[in-house]
């Protein structure tokens, strides 16, 4: 009736680099599919570029688990925030050259608060 082996289950892996990141290789690579795949499927329906620049910048955070060289370190890092700003950027862009998009969230917002 009780198995020993589900604490085995619950037992917490050590950390493989705590100066990369607080998880392991296999939780990093499960979450960078997870965001590819949400993002390219937001993309697909929304067509927004920030949606796509992020599908690519995610898993971009990947090239860490290359080298523990200091510089890469750094140089992913702002790559990473290059990409998050040009993210930003284009959908400030992408905004004010859809003015209908303001036009429907503002209309989705009535609808909801009657």
């Amino acid at each position: 009736m009780f198995n020993p082996n589900l604490f085995q289950l619950l037992e917490v892996k050590p950390i493989e680099n705590p100066n990369l990141f607080p998880f392991p290789f296999e939780l990093h690579i499960g979450f960078s599919i997870v965001a590819f795949v949400f993002f390219m499927l937001r993309y697909f329906f929304d067509k927004r570029p920030y949606q796509l620049i992020l599908a690519l910048a995610i898993p971009f955070s990947m090239t860490l688990w290359l080298s523990e060289n200091k510089v890469w370190f750094y140089t992913v890092g702002a790559i990473e925030f290059g990409l998050l700003l040009i993210a930003f950027i284009s959908d400030l862009i992408y905004k004010a050259k859809h003015p209908e998009l303001k036009e429907k969230e503002e209309n989705s917002k009535k609808e909801k608060a009657e």
